[in-house]
């Protein structure tokens, strides 16, 4: 026991040992654990100290250097490289050090330093870490620039200029004064605010202090005023004049669109494996007295005229709808309808918010209409669900009975997360559907007791006998498939500690109807191991084909044989195992969406 004790004892005494004391901060006296403070300088000279003890002669062949700290990298300050250190006949050697450390070095959180010493055969001890921040603040209170750093209160801050502009236009850019600032990556650089009352702000120009605002959508004033202050505060003593944006109305009338399609919780239309969507639009026309006069009474007679043209636009957003926007016209597209399809790069794994609108122009008066709002549902985790049914009916009560939809197992990968031991612990399911009748379908509900993997339709379907002897085309309700998958997952982190979560994902979507003809596009067989056969009731000549599996990959472009004006083949057999989305496009379909599984 006191053999061990003393070991022990001895280790504790001699153990290798680097401290870094920091000293003076630009020849203020610091304390010794830090922080070493950069104040809003951009450069600091930082005096410090390094004391290594070796627990036994190590000899004059080892190096010191001091390093700083930003995120991962660290690298030797400015003044940093020590060189050798020589220990002479005991186990401890000093030395000082007079660094530089720049202000822009660090990020706005800080950063650290730390002394490494290291042997003739590679060994490196460090010291403890020295905080390193860029508090402005601190002590005084107060930002403390540069001399020739500009001062926010003495900027000539000055905007321009009043305008009208019709409702749905677009305001021209509000220009700002403009001033050079030199340290405008400091803490002491200068800040500017922008508010744009009942406007909308489409972008800010810092470099040429220009903000552009989007088309009004709402018949008040627009007022616009800027602020600016310091950087490392959020005060903003400097305001400057208002500009006044009257909005009146304006003479491009029936400037609407709208969508057959039902709203989820938050206003939009969701997509998923049906990438298109039709949007429809009245044709604008423009009250010419109204063109004259923005506050003439309009009358049932007054002479009109029609717009000139069109243009859509799109945007990505998100669920909240926040901030500005980057608006993208869409080419080739100047009719008061369209076929919007997801302009993405068929990524098709995560979701995927618009907005889509049209403008309407005359002359050199635009209007935008009010946002039609989609969601592309991203088809991920081979969440995938098969097939589409048309059934056959053959009289008022009679009529093939649904088949099961099949589903594909999901799987997720150990890269959606940062760890290790990742696992797959469960997978939950809810089916939901959507009933097709009317011009507007319903809103998607989830199906009563539909958890497992596959599902069998059992919605009533009743066919319609139109109010005679003979039954129409279908039912009289139709319906709409979809599954999402919960796939509950656990790993470690980098502190070994336990987290679980959940990853989501909705299907692609498949549809059952019935009718009392052949079905119109059918695909068969359905799955298939070799050859799928593509037939309607319509020509297929020169159609425009491609297949794509569930990454949104393209893995067909009008690879097919037409083997008569209504059949065409596909030859399937190299495909790997999965689900693959077909789209077929021309005059007689117009473009149509199916689905089928390779086994």
């Amino acid at each position: 026991m006191y053999l061990v004790l003393l070991l022990v004892f001895n280790t504790g005494i001699f153990a290798q040992k680097v401290i870094l004391t920091p000293t003076a901060v630009n020849g203020a006296s610091v304390s010794s654990s830090g922080p070493i403070n950069l104040g809003g300088t951009p450069s600091s000279t930082v005096s410090l100290g390094v004391r290594v003890e070796m627990p036994s002669i190590p000899g004059n062949t080892g190096t010191i250097s001091i390093y700083s700290l930003n995120g991962l990298n660290a690298n030797i300050v400015t003044g940093g490289n020590g060189g050798s250190l020589i220990f002479n006949e005991g186990n401890v050697a000093s030395r000082s050090f007079v660094v530089n450390l720049n202000w822009s070095a660090f990020p706005t959180s800080g950063g650290f330093i730390f002394a490494e010493y290291k042997t003739a055969s590679g060994v490196a001890y460090k010291s403890g870490y020295i905080s390193v921040v860029k508090n402005a603040t601190m002590g005084g209170g107060t930002i403390n620039p540069p001399a020739d750093a500009l001062n926010p209160s003495k900027i000539a801050n000055t905007l321009c200029c009043n305008q009208t502009v019709r409702l749905g236009d677009k305001p021209a850019p509000i220009v700002g004064s403009q001033y050079v600032d030199p340290y405008e990556n400091f803490i002491y650089g200068i800040n500017n605010r922008w508010k744009a009352n009942n406007g909308s702000i489409l972008n800010l120009d810092n470099t040429n202090k220009t903000l552009y605002l989007d088309y009004t959508t709402e018949l008040k004033n627009i007022t616009v005023t800027r602020e600016l202050g310091y950087k490392g505060n959020n005060e903003y003593p400097n305001k400057s004049n208002t500009i006044n944006i009257t909005v009146v109305p304006t003479p491009i009338l029936r400037n609407t669109i709208s969508v057959n399609e039902s709203l989820n919780s938050e206003g939009f239309v969701e997509l998923s494996n049906l990438k298109n969507l039709t949007i429809s639009g009245f044709s604008s026309i423009v009250n010419l007295k109204v063109l004259q006069d923005p506050f003439y009474t309009i009358q049932t007679r007054d002479p009109g005229a029609e717009v000139d043209g069109y243009k859509w636009e799109y945007t990505k957003t998100n669920s909240a709808l926040g901030g500005p926007r980057i608006w993208v016209t869409i080419p080739n597209e100047n009719s008061s309808n369209l076929t919007f399809y997801d302009p993405s790069e068929k990524s098709n794994l995560e979701d995927t918010y618009y907005l889509i609108r049209r403008i309407a122009i005359y002359q050199n008066i635009t209007n935008a209409t009010e946002p039609i709002k989609v969601l592309i549902r991203g088809i991920r985790y081979n969440n995938t669900i098969c097939c589409d049914q048309s059934l056959k009916i053959t009289s008022n009560t009679e009529f093939e009975k649904p088949q099961i939809i099949s589903g594909s197992p999901p799987f997720v990968e150990s890269n959606i997360v940062q760890g290790t031991g990742f696992l797959i612990k469960s997978i939950t399911y809810q089916w939901q559907n959507q009933s097709l009748q009317g011009s507007t379908p319903s809103i998607w509900y989830n199906i009563s007791g539909a958890t497992s993997k596959d599902y069998l339709p059992t919605q009533p379907l009743i066919v319609s006998n139109g109010g005679g002897r003979r039954p129409t085309d279908g039912f009289e309700v139709s319906y709409k498939y979809r599954r999402i998958a919960n796939i509950n997952y656990h790993f470690y982190n980098d502190t070994n500690k336990l987290i679980t979560g959940i990853a989501s994902s909705y299907s692609n979507e498949t549809f059952l109807i019935g009718s009392k003809n052949e079905p119109f596009l059918k695909l068969y067989p359905n799955p298939s191991t070799s050859i799928l056969n593509i037939e309607s009731t319509v020509d297929l000549t020169n159609v425009k084909l491609t297949i794509s599996n569930i990454m949104g990959t393209i893995v067909n472009s009008n690879d097919y044989s037409l083997i008569s004006p209504k059949l065409i083949s596909i030859n399937v057999a190299n495909y790997p195992t999965g689900t693959y989305f077909i789209t077929i496009e021309n005059q007689n379909l117009g473009v149509t969406q199916r689905a089928f599984i390779k086994q």
